[in-house]
């Protein structure tokens, strides 16, 4: 699969990742790939109540497309730094206020 494009664009949460790999598990082995994605995938995932808490929240915000929630959503920056690498992939640019106000809403225990 290396050099080949995706077909699909999607982007989805880590823990709807997690239901598509368990369910094609059930149905016989996973791929090296799939296998390595579930177990990074269950490492870093939160509840799926907080994930969607977390989403809405920075939706709110009205200032991100969805590609960049669901990134911020699967890195979880504490640090701006790190967020604004991030926030790259929107080519604009951010205040430090913007800033902060998405670190908050990352910040948050779930």
């Amino acid at each position: 699969m290396i050099g080949k494009e995706s077909k699909e664009g999607k982007v989805v949460p880590i823990n709807t990742v997690i239901e598509i790999l368990e369910e094609r598990k059930k149905d016989g082995d996973l791929t090296y790939e799939q296998q390595i994605a579930l177990e990074h995938s269950q490492k870093f995932a939160q509840t799926k109540a907080h994930t969607e808490k977390m989403k809405k929240a920075l939706e709110a915000l009205d200032m991100l497309n969805t590609k960049s929630v669901f990134k911020i959503l699967e890195i979880q920056p504490r640090n701006a730094m790190l967020l604004k690498q991030i926030l790259m992939l929107e080519k604009k640019t951010f205040s430090d206020e913007d800033v902060q106000k998405i670190l908050a809403i990352t910040r948050e225990k779930g």
